[in-house]
């Protein structure tokens, strides 16, 4: 029997952007039939030189550099997810890593004595991996292995997965490109995190981790607005035959969390990413030209919308709400009907407060009043305008010709009687 260790669950992991673009990177390479990585493909822009990754580095002292905590991370997610082992950690080529040293320090138009300390000790911890690089050969030739002497098979170096840190720790810093990993994949539990993944960014369009922060953002934005943050940060970039290159320089925006939206995107396949893995930035294939916020929510071009909202007179819904399943039901005069699914605690209860004595549904609600009813100091006003928000937003994505099934106002809600029918 097992031990039983406090492992993250894939919820940690997706929750995280920079973890989920990782699992999306190994995603991809389960799927294309690649299993050999190197350590720069996990490393993007900026994002892992921030200070505060920085400074806990320096004070923890478990790792030798940014990179080297990106290997160490990579290596917790296959374990701690059973995506597979590790079969081996190498340094391709010693004689290329060190030809980069040396221009490196050639190139500094002016040093000090950091300067010095860091490329000597580049220079040694190079000297003891060029040992060991010749200590490998030997025992190979003292086992009788046919030895392969061409340029490539001769610069590499491998290690044991519970051996590399102690050679590798602190030249991680500059030989990410030479660092790569190969990986044993376990196939069932790939597919179960493409799942898990495809359970959780709807979810996150559904707004239901509004709550669940991970660590490294102060809040988290409702994903209409992240969306709209999003369409602003892209609707300048040059679109090229649909594509357009997204910097990498987005992961550290605090608007919107860019591969949860490009997750999602894909997944409904209004977009398509070229390369999870690309070095220099993110190619994205938009199936809709020109892009909008509309055509990002896979609605009609605005235009159309615009047209069926001035015929929206013509729309009359009955609602029911079953608290049972939190799913709200709209019937239309037109024999459609529409599943809502309510979503989020708050929402759940904001909307049961609502409906459940028939003669109040049609009040001008308070939303003090509805905080009160929800316990006060738990759920203030401003979550219930905001699950009321939410709410208006789901039924106009299912049904475009309805702009909002609540007037909202600053401090009250009311549904909206030129869409519903009292009857």
């Amino acid at each position: 029997m097992e031990d039983e260790e406090d492992f993250l669950k894939p919820f940690d992991y997706i929750n995280s952007d920079i973890n989920l673009l990782a699992l999306h990177i190994l995603l991809e390479g389960f799927y294309r039939g690649q299993n050999v990585f190197t350590l720069d493909q996990f490393i993007k822009g900026n994002y892992w030189k921030i200070d505060a990754i920085t400074e806990e580095i320096r004070d923890t002292q478990d790792y030798g550099s940014a990179e080297d905590l990106v290997l160490h991370q990579i290596i917790q997610i296959l374990r701690d997810l059973k995506l597979g082992k590790i079969k081996r950690i190498s340094l391709t080529d010693l004689y290329g890593l060190t030809e980069k040293v040396v221009r490196e320090a050639l190139d500094k138009k002016e040093t000090n004595e950091e300067d010095v300390m860091y490329y000597t000790a580049m220079f040694r911890e190079i000297q003891d991996l060029e040992v060991l690089r010749k200590e490998l050969i030997e025992k190979k030739i003292a086992k009788g292995e046919k030895l392969r002497f061409d340029k490539k098979s001769i610069n590499k170096v491998d290690f044991i997965e519970n051996d590399f840190n102690r050679h590798i720790q602190y030249i991680s810093f500059i030989s990410a490109p030479f660092i790569e990993f190969e990986i044993d994949f376990n196939e069932e539990k790939f597919f179960e995190l493409d799942k898990e993944i495809d359970d959780f960014v709807f979810n996150f369009y559904q707004d239901d981790y509004i709550e669940k922060v991970p660590l490294y953002l102060e809040k988290r934005y409702y994903f209409s607005k992240q969306l709209e943050n999003f369409y602003d940060y892209i609707k300048n970039f040059p679109v090229v035959e649909g594509y357009v290159n997204i910097p990498f320089s987005a992961l550290s925006e605090k608007g919107f969390e860019v591969v949860k939206i490009l997750s999602y995107l894909g997944r409904e396949k209004r977009i398509k990413v070229r390369n999870w893995n690309d070095k220099d930035l993110w190619n994205v294939k938009f199936n809709k030209i020109p892009i909008t916020i509309s055509s990002l929510l896979g609605l009609n071009d605005r235009d159309d919308i615009e047209n069926n909202i001035k015929k929206s007179d013509e729309i009359k819904l009955n609602l029911s709400f079953s608290p049972q399943i939190a799913t709200m039901i709209l019937r239309s005069n037109k024999d459609k009907e529409y599943k809502i699914k309510v979503q989020g605690q708050v929402q759940k209860e904001v909307i049961r407060v609502i409906f459940q004595n028939p003669k109040n549904i049609y009040s001008d609600w308070s939303l003090y009043d509805i905080a009160e009813l929800l316990g006060g100091n738990e759920v203030n006003e401003v979550a219930v305008k905001n699950a009321i928000y939410q709410f208006n937003r789901k039924v106009r994505i299912s049904i475009p010709e309805v702009e909002n099934i609540f007037e909202l106002t600053k401090h009250s809600a009311k549904l909206n009687l030129k869409y519903v029918d009292k009857n």
